[in-house]
C-alpha cells in the first residue's frame, strides 16, 4: 500500500511540474503556455480560402511560433511570408536574406508538422526549423516587420488572447481547464491504486 502512495505521489508531483500546453481550437495544435522564460499570449490560424495553413503562437519575448496543419513547398512558405514583409519593411536586402535562410532551413519542405520559430528581440530575425537554428538576419526594421504581421491592422489572421474564450469559439483549452482535468485524472488514479 506504501509504494502505490509513493508512486502516486510522484505521478502527481510529474503531472504538476509538467508544462501546460494550449491547444489552439480551430486546428487543433498544441502550444507550450511557457518556453523557457516566456509565456504564449496569443494564438491564430493563417487560412488560404478554406484551408488552414498554419497556427501560429505569439510569446511574451516576441517569439512568433508557426505549426503546419497544411504542407507547403519551401518555396511557397518562404515568399508568402516575404510577400508579408514588403508592404511593411522597405529593406529589401534584408527580406531576400530572411527569404534566403528560410529557403535554406526548409530542405524537405514544410510539411504538415513542422515547426518554424521566429524570435524578433535584439535587432534581428531569428530563425528555427524544428528546433534547429537556421540563421538570422540583422535588421531591426525587419523584426519590427515580422511582428507586424500578426499585429498591425492588415495582419494576415487575427490574434486572439490566450484563454479568451469568446474569441476563439469556446474551444480553446486554457491551462485551467487542463489543471482541472489532471486533478480529476489523478483523483480517479488514486482510487484505482487504493
Amino acid at each position: 500500500m506504501a509504494f502505490r502512495t509513493e508512486v502516486f505521489i510522484g505521478f502527481l508531483l510529474l503531472v504538476a511540474t509538467a508544462t501546460a500546453d494550449v491547444v489552439e481550437s480551430r486546428t487543433g495544435i498544441s502550444f507550450a503556455e511557457k518556453r523557457g522564460g516566456a509565456t504564449l499570449e496569443r494564438l491564430g490560424v493563417r487560412t488560404k480560402g478554406p484551408i488552414k495553413v498554419y497556427a501560429v503562437g505569439e510569446f511574451s519575448d516576441g517569439t512568433y511560433e508557426l505549426k503546419m496543419s497544411y504542407g507547403v513547398s519551401a518555396q511557397k512558405m518562404s515568399s508568402a511570408l516575404a510577400d508579408a514583409l514588403k508592404p511593411r519593411c522597405s529593406d529589401a536586402a534584408s527580406i531576400a536574406a530572411f527569404e534566403e535562410c528560410l529557403l535554406k532551413g526548409l530542405p524537405n519542405g514544410a510539411p504538415k508538422g513542422t515547426k518554424l520559430r521566429f524570435a524578433t528581440g535584439g535587432g534581428k530575425l531569428g530563425v528555427t526549423v524544428n528546433d534547429k537554428t537556421v540563421g538570422a538576419v540583422g535588421s531591426k526594421a525587419l523584426s519590427k516587420a515580422f511582428a507586424n504581421i500578426y499585429s498591425d491592422r492588415n495582419a494576415v489572421c487575427a490574434m486572439n488572447p490566450v484563454g479568451d474564450e469568446a474569441a476563439s469559439g469556446g474551444g480553446l483549452i486554457t491551462p485551467l481547464r487542463g489543471a482541472i482535468v489532471g486533478a480529476a485524472v489523478g483523483y480517479k488514479l488514486g482510487h484505482a491504486l487504493s
